[in-house]
């Protein structure tokens, strides 16, 4: 009869079953999903490849192949996307590209909204609620600060709008980088949530240690 495991079990028997659980296949294999589609197409191709020397017939071959070269272009274009993405999010901050005071952007985004471009509205509606920021002295000025910082050091003074800011950060970063559509509605949220935290009074916290 097989002896169940102790319930209380020494260092290295507890080190013995740790390895043998993440032994398992459930905990082998962590690829994307973009690694699984290459490694299977490459799999196919090593197939293939065996299968001209065994004279598979030319009418299975060709369309097999032209299958495997649509299956790999695609691989390779998300690859570079998702690349050229990374990249973009961690050069090129909220503000990088505008000197603009809040007001200022948010008379641009005004303006853009009125002649249907919502893109442009909704991006400049959150550099607005970022450079608020700034002019209120919530967070110091940095280069390359990016959409989900500003978020994320807002949610600290802004508590009970810590959701629609990361709403917020994840629809600039989808519009700017992700080429989603920005949406009329799109525009008057983020348009509601700069109100909400321009007439919000901040909530400073008490570091450790500072008297209260």
């Amino acid at each position: 009869m097989q002896r169940d495991a102790p319930l209380n079990p020494g260092d290295g028997q507890a080190r013995d079953l740790l390895e043998r659980e993440l032994s398992k296949p459930a905990y082998a294999d962590q690829r994307s999903w973009l690694e699984r589609l290459w490694d299977w197409a490459m799999d196919r191709l090593n197939d293939l490849l065996n299968g001209i020397g065994t004279a598979l017939p030319l009418w299975m071959l060709l369309p097999a192949l032209l299958l495997l070269a649509g299956v790999v272009t695609v691989a390779l274009t998300q690859l570079r996307r998702r690349g050229r993405t990374k990249r973009a999010v961690e050069q090129a901050g909220v503000l990088a590209d505008t000197t603009l005071t809040a007001d200022q952007l948010r008379r641009r985004a005004e303006q853009a909204q009125s002649e249907g471009d919502l893109r442009s509205a909704t991006l400049d509606l959150f550099r607005a609620i970022a450079r608020a920021a700034e002019e209120r002295a919530l967070i110091v000025p940095r280069p390359g600060r990016t959409a989900h910082e500003v978020g994320a050091e807002l949610s600290t003074f802004f508590p009970s709008q810590r959701d629609e800011l990361r709403s917020a950060a994840n629809l600039f970063d989808r519009v700017r980088y992700g080429g989603a559509t920005a949406t009329d509605d799109d525009a008057t949220r983020m348009r509601a949530l700069d109100a909400a935290l321009t007439r919000t009074r901040p909530q400073h916290t008490v570091t450790h240690g500072a008297p209260a």
